[in-house]
């Protein structure tokens, strides 16, 4: 996470997912956030990610579609207030 609230990344493993660890690092991410002052973190999210984010408060702002080489991939742009 940037400075300014932008979650770059978080990614879990396929085969770890489902255990919690996704749960937890959003939550020490968020601690660190609050540590910093910030008070609104945004993110530009997957489709299988999406209702992972919304169920721990995220709300989508804008749904986006990135162009990679040939193909035109779907992720959310979505924040959450702390």
């Amino acid at each position: 996470m940037r400075d300014d609230g932008y979650l770059h990344f978080m990614f879990v493993h396929k085969d770890c997912q489902g255990q919690g660890i996704a749960t937890r690092l959003l939550s020490l991410v968020e601690s660190h956030a609050r540590g910093l002052g910030v008070r609104l973190i945004t993110s530009e999210v997957s489709i299988t990610a999406r209702p992972f984010f919304e169920s721990r408060g995220y709300a989508v702002k804008a749904e986006q579609k990135a162009h990679a080489r040939h193909l035109y991939l779907t992720n959310y742009r979505m924040e959450n207030n702390l």
